[in-house]
Order: structure tokens, then C-alpha cells, then sequence
């Protein structure tokens, strides 16, 4: 989901840019304000952790091949401001070092991934009852809405018929949200196992 430069009119990057610049600016104020010095390695393990399984894509059909964002993964255990930071930091990382997604798009993939992946996903898994089946409904709608985002603005590019690319994509990554969702849920189980305490030990 990762949009390259080239794909972007100015006027989408640059009003995408500007949203999530507002959200990481409060989300980093509002974190340190609150963050615990105890607290700053699980972040930078988080951190690391999420700019790894970023690196890796499975196949999802019709030759395309995603990969899971972490986002709400982070949220949960951490909330979703940290979970923010720490996902738009690792957008920026692998733009830099491995041109995985553009200079000048870094605000709408940080708003497609980020910003619907720690918020959205996080709303939703606080919002239905039932921590296994929340957990893999935020996943769905996460990919899916990130997904209708991405193609609004491709659309808004001029480089997406609507009616034509909507449904393939929200196929695709709604299917990728899916198995996000799956894998977030084996991962928090195992967490509340062997480390329960740092379950939502953050903003």
C-alpha cells in the first residue's frame, strides 16, 4: 500500500501531508507529556519490529502482493498515538533506505497506514465486545478503509478509474487486513501469556 512518488497530484500530497504532519505533531506532544523513561526501549523494540515485518509481502492473487503494517498491533499494546509515531517513523525509514513508498507521498501513506491503522483499528477493538473477534474485525475494516483511501486518492490523481479499481482493491486489502487482523490476534495472545503488563502501558 506503500504509494511511490509520480502517483500523487500536489494538491492530494500536499493536503495528506498536512493531516498527518498535525496528527504526528499532537500525537508526539501528547506521548511525551506522558511517556515514562522505563518505557522509551519497548518502543524502540516495537519500532524495529514493525520496519521488519514491513520488509516482507505474501501474495494475496492477480499477481499482487502486500504486507502487514504492524499499526494495529502497536495500538493495541501501546495505544494509538505511540502506535502512530512509531509507524509513520518506520514509513520514513523504509522510504529512505529502501525507496518502499515516496518522498513527496510520505503523508498520504502515513495517513492510509498509520493514521486508519492505529486509530480506526484501535476504535474498533475498544468499541466490540470480545477482545478475538474485535481484533480481527479491526483488522478487516482497517484494510479496507485504508484501502477506499488509497484509491480516493489515486482517483484524485487521475490514476485510478473509481469504478473500474475501487472493488479490486478493497478486495485485496481487505484480504490483507484479514490476515493483519489474524496474526495481531495470535501475537497479543501470546503477549498476555508471557508479558501482560505491557499491554497498554502508553497513549
Amino acid at each position: 500500500m506503500h504509494i511511490p512518488d509520480g502517483f500523487l497530484n500536489p494538491a492530494v500530497s500536499v493536503s495528506t501531508t498536512a493531516i498527518s504532519a498535525a496528527i504526528l505533531a499532537g500525537s508526539l506532544r501528547k506521548v511525551n507529556q506522558q511517556v515514562e523513561p522505563q518505557q522509551i526501549p519497548l518502543m524502540g523494540v516495537l519500532a524495529s519490529f514493525v520496519f521488519l515485518i514491513q520488509l516482507f509481502s505474501f501474495p494475496v492473487g492477480a499477481g499482487t502482493s502486500v504486507h502487514l503494517s504492524g499499526a494495529l498491533l502497536i495500538s493495541i499494546i501501546l495505544g494509538p498515538l505511540s502506535g502512530f509515531i512509531i509507524i509513520t517513523i518506520a514509513l520514513i525509514a523504509m522510504a529512505l533506505l529502501f525507496q518502499h513508498g515516496g518522498i513527496f507521498s510520505l503523508g498520504a501513506n502515513a495517513l492510509n497506514i498509520a493514521g486508519v491503522g492505529c486509530f480506526l483499528g484501535y476504535g474498533t477493538y475498544r468499541l466490540i465486545p470480545g477482545d478475538r473477534v474485535s481484533i480481527v474485525i479491526a483488522g478487516l475494516i482497517t484494510g479496507l478503509v485504508s484501502s477506499a483511501l488509497l484509491a480516493l486518492e489515486l482517483y484524485a490523481s487521475d490514476m485510478l478509474d473509481l469504478s473500474a479499481g475501487l472493488l479490486s482493491m478493497l478486495s485485496i486489502y481487505g484480504s490483507a487486513g484479514l490476515i493483519e487482523g489474524l496474526a495481531t490476534l495470535m501475537i497479543v495472545l501470546f503477549i498476555r501469556k508471557v508479558k501482560p503488563e505491557i499491554m497498554g502501558s502508553m497513549v
